[in-house]
């Protein structure tokens, strides 16, 4: 597995277009020490070059993607802390990106999650 991640508050970063390999332990360690910031992000790309997203939105709310080019219909949903680091470590344990429950498919070239949600 490979990750990339953005922390615009420290300028620190590994990027999307270069992610680095990595195990569990310090996949966990960079989403941990990811500080709070709207524009602040970190994705995991497997070994099919699947990728999730995760982008900080506010306190405890998170923006969960997984995008799919090149029609961007995405698979989407908020999940607070916890649920991030729990979906991080069942990618790892699988071994592989996939759709968790509660993720909807979203148009983002023509629509929010929270429009789709009503919200």
């Amino acid at each position: 597995m490979k990750v990339f991640y953005q922390d615009y508050v420290i300028d620190e970063g590994i990027e999307s277009n270069d992610p680095r390999e990595a195990d569990l332990s310090f996949a966990l360690e960079l989403f941990y020490e990811l500080t709070d910031d709207k524009d602040n992000f970190y994705g995991i790309i497997d070994s099919e070059e699947r990728c999730i997203q995760f982008a900080w939105e506010s306190q405890d709310k998170w923006l969960v993607d997984i995008p799919n080019p090149p029609d961007f219909m995405n698979y989407q949903k908020y999940a607070d802390y916890d649920e991030c680091v729990d979906m991080i470590k069942r990618v790892y344990e699988l071994g592989k990106v996939i759709q968790f429950e509660g993720m909807i498919k979203v148009d983002i070239m023509k629509e929010t999650l929270d429009e789709k949600l009503g919200s």
